[in-house]
């Protein structure tokens, strides 16, 4: 029996020592080629981690971030730990202890989006570089060269001058809801990454694993009246003028109206799927939806509604 189980640990610590390696050379190549694929980095992490144990994940992320930071640099292996590292942790561990999705879900995204936060704080201190004003000073030079071709063209002092405010503008709305950015980013990296790693462990024999379903996301009952009394909160800030008051209100507003527009996308998955509708068409209206802010609009009132009335009779099915 001891040797069963002293067998069971080299494998496990095999498998651990060779995802490290793995990922690791993942994250060089992502780092110097392919980007988009860091993003996916967490995935064997939890899949170790229900395989073995959540211990087993953690060690292999923080080994993998040793590497990282050697063979990169430090600041890049901190950065990696932090924002890539800590929500698998987190999703592994409610996993192992049979939350429900939804709740894994939710605990995933805090841990993200504090740990983004983290990082930006930590990498200010051992930097001295602000993570906005690095933002900023990108934005304006992108404003300062489009203001340059501009210069090149024949158009008229005015078209100049509006065209140069609307850049200006643009600049300064899209440092101004960062907060949303970060949120809404780690609501997406965090979903993909959970649902890629349950429909593997679901293929590797996980049966009790369950996959989450987009057409069966719904937000919890209290949400309407949680989002109206952030919203008022929002609106009392902007009113009193209290701290970033403009900032709170957009970010507050923008959130709400995208995690409405998420269930509302939802809902209209969810009766696509019922009416059998072919993929190609699906995801082209799919595509259209989230490119165009009408249709967004829209969405976000489906999404609202179904809140409210629950068109697809979820509640009754749990």
């Amino acid at each position: 029996m001891k040797d069963l189980n002293l067998g069971e640990k080299t494998t496990r610590i095999a498998e651990a020592a060779l995802i490290t390696a793995i990922m690791t050379l993942i994250i060089i190549f992502g780092y110097n080629i392919f980007p988009i694929i860091i993003l996916f980095y967490p995935v064997p992490f939890i899949i170790l981690g229900v395989r073995s144990s959540t211990k087993y994940s953690i060690y292999s992320i923080l080994a993998s971030s040793i590497l990282i930071g050697i063979l990169i640099d430090i600041i890049t292996g901190i950065l990696v730990f932090l924002v890539f590292g800590l929500f698998p942790i987190v999703l592994t561990y409610m996993i192992n202890k049979k939350y429900r999705s939804q709740e894994i879900l939710t605990g995933g995204i805090i841990a993200s989006v504090v740990a983004t936060i983290l990082a930006i704080v930590i990498m200010g201190y051992l930097t001295g570089i602000s993570f906005l004003s690095e933002i900023s000073t990108a934005l304006m030079e992108n404003v300062n060269l489009q203001l340059d071709m501009l210069q090149q063209m024949d158009i008229s002092s005015y078209e100049f001058s509006t065209i140069k405010d609307m850049l200006l503008a643009t600049a300064n709305y899209i440092i101004i809801i960062i907060p949303a950015t970060i949120i809404i980013s780690s609501i997406f990296v965090v979903y993909m990454n959970y649902w890629m790693s349950t429909a593997i462990l679901r293929r590797l024999g996980y049966k009790a694993i369950g996959v989450p379903k987009f057409m069966h996301f719904r937000l919890p009952s209290n949400a309407i009246m949680g989002s109206a009394v952030i919203l008022v909160l929002a609106l009392l800030f902007r009113a009193m003028k209290i701290l970033y008051y403009e900032t709170i209100f957009i970010n507050t507003v923008i959130l709400i109206s995208f995690v409405f527009f998420i269930q509302g996308l939802s809902v209209l998955v969810f009766l696509m799927n019922k009416k059998n509708m072919h993929k190609v068409p699906k995801i082209i209206l799919i595509f259209l939806i989230i490119i165009s802010v009408p249709l967004g609009l829209i969405v976000s009132i489906i999404g609202f509604v179904d809140a409210a009335v629950d068109f697809r009779k979820l509640k009754r099915k749990e």
